[in-house]
């Protein structure tokens, strides 16, 4: 029987520990601006999603809640151990009809707690998409408002423009407006877990 490193590490324990937040993706160059006069801002939305309190926030709260699973997988794991042990133990004193049916009941806990660890990533990933989601639509209002205000015809994020003039960036004072309106946005766990449910299912 293969011993508890080649089965319950198996479990990916790891891909818990290793889980950062997805690379945001960038957005989609917009057209450039016309001519006449026109005016336009540019953020750098990748900053914006990264460092106001809003952003921290749910960092945080991801942080919390992959301790809190990597503690479940860890709690099911060191009951693997000794199960794997005791049946060992009983190797030599079971018949062998007995010692296959506790050995395949072992297996299948194992294959449960690789599908723990899948589901607890799945709703870590769910949950940080739409947490950040909910961020960037929050952003996108404080970028209007600001553009609505400066009379601006066009806004581009910075990855979307080669060359601009440190006066078109807006940046600073979205986040600025982003920590005084949108300090946290709490991480609908309920969601996460029911939206990793159903993909799974699928």
């Amino acid at each position: 029987m293969n011993t508890i490193k080649n089965t319950v590490l198996m479990m990916g324990i790891s891909a818990m520990a290793a889980f950062s937040a997805p690379a945001l993706a960038a957005d989609a160059p917009a057209a450039a601006p016309a001519a006449g006069g026109q005016t336009f801002g540019v953020v750098d939305m990748n900053k914006v999603m990264q460092t106001t309190d809003a952003a921290k926030d749910i960092f945080a709260q991801m942080e919390v809640k992959r301790k809190e699973y990597q503690a479940q997988i860890s709690k099911e794991e060191d009951a693997l151990r000794s199960s794997e042990q005791e049946l060992v133990k009983q190797k030599d004193t079971l018949s062998k009809e007995a010692f296959e049916g506790k050995r395949k009941a072992f297996e299948d806990k194992v294959v449960e707690g690789q599908k723990l660890v899948q589901d607890r990533k799945k709703t870590l990933d769910q949950a940080f998409n739409g947490a950040m989601g909910t961020l960037r639509q929050e952003a996108a209002k404080i970028v209007a408002s600001i553009a609505k205000d400066r009379h601006y015809s066009a806004v581009f994020t910075e990855d979307a423009v080669m060359i601009s003039t440190p006066d078109l960036d807006m940046t600073e004072i979205v986040i600025e407006q982003m920590n005084k309106n949108t300090k946290k946005i709490p991480v609908d766990w309920a969601a996460a877990a029911s939206d990793a449910s159903a993909a799974k299912k699928k």
